[in-house]
């Protein structure tokens, strides 16, 4: 079997139908240039985003600070499958039946986990057909958010398929799919899987971001689990992440149905990695004593508050204190003492409206109005495509944005000449980096950061580094976001500044991310030997055999039993146990060497009532001559 190049690793790993950013979630107004003292608008084209966090974060801050901005995001996907996931979390939301726990709860579920819990299946299917009239009728609460004009009729569908594919007659066999998916991208190392999880944790998540948990993230690479509702159960599948892709059957290509997504980089780095509140990050002993999905939970609760109240969620004072599995440890409850704790987890399956609401919470709105719409003057506009070409020669887009965001996966856009058509004077162009990208080197991962430098020139933006210091996460680790401004009167003499020759280093024309390794054909994942000797985030050897091949353990270290031997051409000795190179004619069985032969001999003679002296002197003669012989019947 040929090994694989490094874009096919790459591809194996993240997917090709990405479900969930991989960057942490951004306010996109603070990424907008601040040329004016007062930002009156904000037209922003976001290019495959795979996340509606971010949206969710700009509308919650836009509400809590009472601007009135008008704020329009035009979303464009590739694939159908993720514009219905996009739809189907804002719905979430704005749903007046979910209390404030329930709501984040279930978000996160649908969001990162590849299993359900009964009830969030059965809520599941509730909203299908809620989300099936709003597509096709225009009916709902997400009317007055989501735009969806801009699709073309087999676009919608598109999702309407998407959408009723979810429906429990659908087959989904999601632990299936998934297991597929880990044994193809690990091949022959798949018995070695924790070992190398454990490597790629220690040797770049860490690194990224220590508040992921290393359990955490392992239970997630093996299981698929991101986001642990108390100790709940999951026996559905999360049919939001089916998909199809192209592949190929007999030689034709063919649309084909599983989980194409990510399993290398985890939900958590878009909501789990940073948030506003400093106590989450909190140390005891060197260690974290919350985890990424604490943060999680904290920061969906409080865009939920923001977007409810108006108001900047703070945590009680009493929270942070509370250990435990859920970010819920006294957040629900004024009461945080043990034994009403104990009570909140025996209660599992009762979801409280009253203790679920944010009225009850010494820091939140109080008695304040609650609202369930959307902030006004904020659009959601879909589209459907990875190319900004599309846009060109349209009257409507002509000028339009004054923000671009293009994720990792659609930076090949970035060589299209469209942009000087599309964007405003003085816009900006973000483009997410590859810095929190797994199965890429260092060297590859600069090439591709220097590879948006150029391709921004291209289309006549400059690199402004200094934007980027302002956006860090809570370790001071800058996100991987890269600034790009456009301005008109200067981009003719920055694109006569570029050259068509490659620069050293870089990658080829189109810049996609996985494209940076299509001229690598090196395996740079750990072997057995770069495993060797190195530890783990917990201090565990990373190299150990499977648990199938051990068979006897001396203190930590385990022993692989020997391999057994091959038989000699007559089997086995029937002495010693070793292969047999010969046979002996009066006995009629096989041997090894003169000491095995001479043992038979005798036993022979025992059992047949020969004198031993005899006997043995008739073995010594015959073993004699059989060793000089080199074997008397060896086989030919």
């Amino acid at each position: 079997d040929k090994m694989k190049t490094k874009v096919q690793q790459f591809m194996e790993g993240t997917g090709p139908v990405r479900m969930w950013g991989f960057s942490p979630a951004v306010d996109l107004h603070e990424l907008a240039p601040q040329g004016d003292a007062e930002q009156k608008e904000l037209q922003a084209l976001c290019v495959m985003p795979a996340d509606v966090s971010s949206i969710l974060l700009t509308m919650g801050k836009l509400r809590r600070k009472g601007g009135n901005v008008k704020t329009n995001l035009y979303v464009m996907e590739k694939h159908p499958e993720v514009h219905a996931r996009h739809i189907l979390l804002l719905s979430l939301v704005f749903d007046p039946d979910l209390g404030m726990r329930e709501c984040t709860e279930i978000f996160l579920e649908i969001y990162g986990n590849h299993m359900l819990r009964k009830q969030t299946s059965a809520y599941l299917q509730s909203k299908i057909e809620e989300l099936i009239r709003f597509l096709t009728d225009g009916e709902g609460p997400l009317a007055a958010l989501i735009d969806t004009s801009l699709l073309k009729f087999k676009q919608r569908d598109a999702i309407e398929k998407v959408l009723k594919s979810w429906r429990e007659e659908t087959e989904c066999d999601m632990e299936e799919w998934r297991e597929k998916r880990m044994r193809s991208y690990f091949e022959d190392r798949y018995d070695y899987r924790k070992n190398l999880i454990d490597w790629d944790y220690s040797m770049n998540v860490k690194n990224w971001a220590e508040i992921v948990h290393s359990k955490l993230y392992m239970w997630w690479r093996q299981e698929g689990i991101a986001f642990e509702i108390r100790d709940s159960r999951y026996p559905q599948p999360n049919r939001t992440l089916a998909s199809w892709t192209e592949g190929k059957q007999k030689g034709y290509s063919k649309l084909v149905r599983g989980y194409w997504g990510d399993i290398v980089q985890s939900p958590y780095m878009a909501l789990g990695a940073d948030c506003e509140e400093p106590r989450l990050f909190k140390k005891r002993s060197f260690q974290h004593i919350k985890t990424c999905q604490h943060v999680a939970e904290f920061n969906v609760y409080a865009m939920l508050h923001e977007l409810r109240s108006g108001q900047q969620f703070k945590m009680p004072a009493a929270d942070d204190e509370i250990y435990g599995r859920s970010f819920w440890g006294g957040l629900s409850h004024r009461d945080t003492s043990e034994a009403k704790l104990e009570g909140i987890a025996e209660d599992e399956e009762e979801e409280g409206t009253e203790t679920d609401r944010l009225d009850t919470l010494k820091s939140g709105a109080g008695t304040g109005e609650m609202s369930m719409k959307p902030p006004a003057d904020f659009k959601v506009l879909l589209l459907e495509g990875e190319d900004v070409s599309l846009l060109q020669g349209k009257r409507r887009f002509a000028n339009l944005f004054n923000l671009a965001v293009v994720s990792n996966q659609a930076t090949g856009c970035l060589q299209q000449q469209a942009w000087g058509e599309i964007l405003q004077d003085k816009a900006r162009v973000v483009c997410e980096g590859s810095e929190f990208m797994l199965n890429l080197n260092k060297d590859e991962r600069q090439a591709f950061n220097a590879k948006i430098v150029e391709l921004g020139k291209r289309i006549g933006c400059s690199h402004d580094a200094s934007a980027r210091r302002k956006f860090k996460l809570y370790n001071d680790v800058e996100y991987p976001l890269h600034f790009l401004n456009f301005d008109r009167s200067k981009a003719d003499a920055i694109i006569a500044e570029c050259t068509p020759a490659e620069p050293a280093g870089a990658v080829n024309e189109d810049g996609m991310l996985a494209d940076t390794l299509a001229t690598s054909t090196l395996d740079d994942r750990p072997t057995d030997a770069d495993l060797q000797g190195v530890e783990s985030s917990e201090g565990v050897a990373l190299m150990q055999t499977p648990e199938e091949e051990i068979t006897e353990l001396k203190g930590s270290a385990a022993v692989k039993p020997e391999e057994p031997p091959k038989p000699g051409p007559h089997g086995f000795c029937a002495i010693t146990g070793l292969p047999a190179k010969y046979k002996d004619p009066k006995t009629g069985l096989p041997y090894a060497n003169v000491a095995a032969f001479k043992e038979l001999r005798a036993k022979h003679a025992a059992e047949h009532g020969e004198e031993p002296e005899e006997e043995a002197a008739k073995v010594d003669a015959s073993a004699e001559e059989k060793e000089e012989a080199k074997g008397g019947e060896e086989v030919k």
